[in-house]
């Protein structure tokens, strides 16, 4: 449990470690992660997503399934970093809607922290299309655990 918040400096150093290097999970891979912007001070992250014909349901559109876990992997690691990578999210609870069907192609997601708590985050997030146009929004509670990044 982080006893005390993460100064402005930690927080951006972490980002920046993160940003260089964090080994990017299979899931994520599978998904097109590519990260735009992590932005401390707001408490805001932009990720970029691509959506394949490997995602599709029997409509030919992509699967709500993998909407959500786009903008999971937004506000997640968003989480991590606000924490100075002392913390990993564990979701309690997500709750999606969907505004429009998501069409294979580039998609981004913003995602901003709601509450960070000691034990508990709170976020929210939006996945648009390239178009710029509204899917489908999120918001999440996470348990934070603590984190210690695997040794080599």
């Amino acid at each position: 449990m982080v006893t005390k918040p993460p100064t402005l400096e930690e927080l951006t150093a972490y980002r920046d470690r993160f940003m260089a290097g964090f080994p990017t999970p299979t899931s994520a891979q599978f998904l097109g992660f590519d990260v735009v912007e992590v932005d401390v001070e707001a408490g805001t992250a932009t990720i970029d997503f691509l959506a394949t014909d490997r995602m599709l349901n029997p409509a030919q559109k992509v699967q709500g399934g993998i909407l959500t876990a786009m903008m999971d992997d937004t506000m997640g690691p968003l989480m991590h970093i606000m924490s100075a990578g002392r913390m990993m999210p564990s979701t309690t609870d997500i709750h999606t809607q969907f505004h429009r069907p998501g069409l294979p192609g580039p998609m981004r997601c913003t995602a901003r922290i709601t509450r960070m708590g000691a034990t508990l985050c709170t976020s929210s997030a939006e996945l648009f299309n390239d178009r710029g146009k509204l899917l489908a929004s999120a918001i999440q509670t996470a348990m934070m655990l603590p984190f210690s990044p695997p040794q080599k």
